[in-house]
């Protein structure tokens, strides 16, 4: 029994005749007609009753008129699904970050990314970079958003975007009380690094901005655990610009007047990635950072 000999019956049974469904089918009526009569044959059923004022469905085949239809629903939903999964605009996006996705630019970014693609689940894994370099290995996650001071063989890395440095200092400390800090500003305090066993890429990018002998203290948890260490006096930390941008009790964050104090933020994935889906969402990312750059609007 074939697809296409079913798609026969229902066009027939639609139409009312073989050369109506021909004609609508776009195929010579004894194409259609030994199409059917095979159908019948395969099915033990007599399926139209035929007389000179044309064709009519015989009784017996309702039902199976009924089910054939059901059952072309079915796989034209299941092709659907599919076109739709092929153009990427469907499924599951998994992105790996270090720090949570808060301010701009990254915040429009993801706005944009959405709106565009609201049928798409997009799931965030806060990791730290030698999480996100196995990963991404594993193909676990689909992309990582890293800074660029950690290149990692096996992975692609596509710079996307800069961000200025500012320092977290406690609201009650002396630099609090600066406009702007300088590097030399540091020395005497503790600094603290977000960093993990495995992955010091972090503080190595501060070692080579502020310059080697500060005293920078490892602090193995996520930003929200620094920024609360900072508050209560322990000792002060760098952050994004787009970090300070959320208030957190006990904290200000001063402006780092550096030509260094910036951090280049890069697009991961793996190289074996093939998921339309991710190609969807490297090209959106690409697409906002030229809107940002140019100072294009993402609606124009």
């Amino acid at each position: 029994m074939q697809l296409i000999a079913l798609k026969y019956f229902v066009a027939v049974a639609d139409h009312g005749s073989f050369s109506a469904a021909a004609t609508w089918l776009g195929v010579s009526t004894s194409t259609l007609t030994r199409s059917v009569s095979t159908l019948e044959d395969d099915l033990g059923l007599t399926l139209f009753e035929r007389s000179r004022h044309g064709v009519h469905l015989a009784p017996s085949a309702g039902p199976v008129l009924e089910e054939t239809k059901r059952m072309l629903a079915s796989l034209g939903a299941v092709a659907a699904a599919a076109d739709r999964a092929a153009s990427g605009t469907t499924g599951e996006l998994k992105l790996g970050v270090r720090s949570p996705p808060v301010g701009e630019p990254l915040r429009s970014m993801l706005a944009q990314w959405r709106q565009d693609h609201p049928d798409v689940r997009f799931v965030v894994h806060e990791l730290s970079d030698h999480e996100i370099f196995a990963e991404l290995v594993a193909r676990r996650i689909d992309v990582g958003l890293v800074p660029s001071f950690a290149p990692w063989p096996q992975i692609v890395m596509e710079p996307l975007y800069r961000e200025r440095m500012v320092a977290a200092v406690p609201q009650d400390h002396v630099l609090a009380k600066r406009d702007a800090l300088r590097w030399s500003d540091f020395h005497r305090e503790k600094v603290f690094v977000q960093e993990w066993t495995q992955s010091h890429a972090m503080r190595e990018f501060y070692a080579s901005m502020m310059g080697i002998g500060l005293p920078l203290e490892s602090i193995p948890a996520g930003k929200q655990t620094v920024f609360s260490l900072v508050a209560a006096g322990f000792g002060v930390t760098l952050a994004q610009q787009s970090q300070a941008e959320v208030s957190f009790p006990g904290v200000v964050f001063k402006p780092v007047d550096e030509t260094n104090a910036k951090v280049e933020f890069c697009l991961a994935w793996s190289p074996r990635s093939e998921c339309a889906v991710i190609g969807r969402f490297l090209a959106s990312m690409r697409a906002s950072a030229i809107r940002r750059n140019s100072g294009i609007s993402a609606t124009v």
